[in-house]
């Protein structure tokens, strides 16, 4: 009988330039949640996708910088790419599977969280501005649920401004004293309704009125 000729072990296929670059991003969340944004370790990035520090420089040519533009885009997608606008959908139904999708993130906290938080305090331009886009993306999902539109009235923007904040800030409070998911969630969707209605009737009764129309009189005909 002939002996079968053992082959040899294929190589890994090679990653293309997106895909290693999409690796070195997902790796990277873990070491600037844990490190912060500023002087994370380049080599903790490297070492798990088996690559050089110096290859780094290939798909983030300003090293740091870079990284942490990539890791902060990536957190802003994680916490709202499912955010629920399906109009079929009772209202009610929208904003608690959207609460519930946050509050993983939040109580985790998960990476994305911790980096979105990191990124909120660093107030850089860059970070700023991709910070910015993401409470955008969240306002106009607010807006279309709440009031059918993806851009808010002035006052409805301010107030959903500030209650992302607060909603950030209480979930922040919850996880330190072990609050009850159940209760923050009751907390956010009633603030959530409540900031929204309280900046419809301020803007409602700012309206100016406009003028009524004076009635014509009746003139006797002259004789």
């Amino acid at each position: 009988m002939m002996r079968a000729v053992a082959r040899p072990a294929r190589a890994p296929r090679r990653l293309s330039s997106d895909a290693r670059r999409e690796q070195l991003v997902a790796l990277a969340m873990p070491v600037l949640a844990e490190q912060g944004l500023a002087d994370f370790s380049l080599d903790d990035v490297a070492e798990p996708a088996d690559v050089t520090r110096n290859l780094l420089y290939h798909y983030f040519p300003r090293g740091r910088p870079d990284i942490v533009l990539a890791v902060v885009k990536q957190a802003g997608h994680e916490l709202t790419g499912s955010w629920v606008t399906d109009p079929t959908l009772p209202l009610a139904d929208r904003v608690a599977a959207n609460v519930a999708q946050m509050m993983p993130h939040a109580l985790g906290p998960s990476d994305a969280w911790r980096i979105h938080r990191r990124a909120r305090a660093a107030d850089q331009p860059e970070l700023n501005e991709i910070v910015a886009g993401y409470l955008e993306q969240i306002i106009s999902s607010i807006s279309l649920n709440h009031l059918g539109t993806p851009d808010p009235p002035a006052l409805v923007r301010l107030a959903l401004n500030a209650y992302l904040a607060f909603a950030e800030t209480i979930a922040d409070e919850a996880r330190t004293t072990n609050t009850p998911p159940a209760a923050v969630m009751q907390i956010l969707t009633d603030t959530l309704i409540a900031a929204i209605q309280a900046a419809r009737t301020t803007a409602d009764t700012d309206r100016p009125t406009p003028p009524s129309t004076p009635r014509s009189r009746r003139t006797a005909p002259a004789p």
